[in-house]
């Protein structure tokens, strides 16, 4: 009798094995499970399961005829809805929810914008003393101008806090080439793109840790449209940004216990700051731009870490001279190019620049080479993501002058660019 029941328990087991053979031919490898008895279910936190090949033609098929997983925020929901998902765990979002999902309640006011603005005069001052500006970045200032400030010099809330709002400003203002959502295209066009962008989330799952791209969530500060997919607002940008963060994550040991000093120069509006600092709380981070761009910067900063310590020039002016305090002071510090100046020797354990020394005239990439071999210690990192030859946009990093030696930790191609991610670890010279 008991070898009656054995042997049925092994055709039992074919369901297990039926869905182990599933798993292989549509998940990537880490997102197949082994089951453990014969009627154990299928795994069901679809939150964390990512595609293979064969997989995510199955999906996209599937989504391109029933449009099922993906909501379309300006048509069917909106980033405020994003909280709704949570108010129980589920198995189509990661539970308990990343932080990354929250959803700010700061309102810009006045005593704010009047900050923004001193410090905007401030930077003029001190870069004025520095360099000329190029022709890009004259580009960018008299378009900022014109968007966010009026007549008076005073700046526009409402198009400060609206500033990823549309697409044709924002691409025009930062030229970074990345795919946007736009509520004024069709639906249909929208929710092609959308597809595309969830594939390649899948897609990326090969190379970008499955724990950092189910955390991951595009902040809603400067009312930007998204596509909502497991429960987390997911765009081009944000994607690209998972993999730098992986990057250093998995490269550089940060030190919970040591408060670290990054540095971003070319730091934008910070987005990719603002996904590090979960990573990296411990830390000063040091945001680096030009004057006009740092604008956008202190509002989007401000926005997602109202509670933060967060050093603008006004705040900072009397002190540069003592810029060590700074970094014990804040926990971000909001500066223009010619601050580097004032910050101390070997007094930085990551500098970060991404897409955008490599677009630089050669007086201004010298000047950052210079000041990141200075302000970087011995056994710290430089992290870039930048293009290998000269055109006519810039230097390429094979013609660098790094000013310093360092150790390779990191080399990879798998961005959006396809240029080299590469990070070195200063090596201290023989004396």
């Amino acid at each position: 009798m008991y070898k009656l029941k054995w042997l049925l328990k092994r055709f039992g087991f074919l369901k297990r094995i039926s869905f182990e053979f599933i798993d292989k031919l549509i998940y990537q490898k880490e997102s197949q499970f082994l089951l453990h008895s014969w009627n154990a279910h299928k795994t069901p936190y679809t939150s964390i399961l990512f595609y293979n090949f064969l997989g995510r033609i199955l999906w996209a098929s599937r989504e391109f005829v029933m449009k099922k997983s993906i909501k379309l925020e300006g048509y069917d929901t909106s980033s405020k809805e994003l909280q709704r998902f949570y108010k129980k765990g589920q198995h189509s979002i990661l539970w308990p929810k990343s932080p990354m999902v929250e959803l700010s309640n700061y309102i810009l006011d006045d005593d704010f914008t009047t900050k923004i603005e001193n410090s905007l005069k401030i930077a003029y001052k001190l870069e004025k003393e520095k360099f000329d500006k190029t022709q890009e970045w004259d580009r960018i200032a008299k378009l900022i101008t014109k968007h966010f400030f009026d007549n008076s010099g005073k700046i526009i809330k409402e198009n400060l806090t609206s500033f990823r709002k549309k697409r044709e400003l924002y691409q025009e203002l930062f030229n970074d080439q990345f795919t946007y959502l736009d509520d004024k295209e069709s639906y249909e066009k929208s929710y092609l793109k959308s597809i595309d962008l969830i594939l390649e989330y899948h897609r990326m799952a090969e190379k970008v840790d499955k724990t950092v791209l189910a955390s991951i969530s595009e902040s809603d500060a400067g009312e930007n449209i998204c596509a909502v997919y497991r429960g987390k607002r997911v765009s081009e940008k944000s994607l690209f940004h998972a993999t730098v963060v992986n990057d250093l994550i998995k490269t550089i040991s940060f030190d919970a216990k040591t408060r670290e000093v990054i540095l971003d120069i070319g730091c934008g509006y910070g987005a990719l700051n603002r996904m590090l600092y979960y990573y990296v709380p411990n830390c000063c981070h040091i945001l680096l731009d030009l004057p006009e761009t740092l604008i956008l910067t202190s509002y989007f900063i401000k926005y997602n870490f109202p509670d933060a310590k967060i050093a603008f020039l006004e705040d900072i002016e009397d002190k540069l001279d003592d810029f060590d305090s700074i970094i014990n002071e804040y926990d971000f510090v909001i500066v223009s190019p010619s601050l580097l100046t004032y910050m101390d020797d070997k007094s930085v354990d990551l500098v970060i620049n991404t897409a955008s020394m490599g677009f630089m005239q050669k007086e201004y990439q010298e000047f950052y080479l210079s000041n990141t071999s200075r302000i970087l210690r011995d056994g710290g990192y430089f992290y870039s993501l930048n293009k290998e030859y000269n055109d006519k946009w810039g230097i390429g990093y094979y013609e660098w002058d790094y000013k310093a030696n360092y150790l390779t930790r990191l080399f990879e191609y798998n961005n959006r660019f396809s240029f080299p991610q590469w990070i070195g670890q200063k090596i201290k010279e023989k004396s």
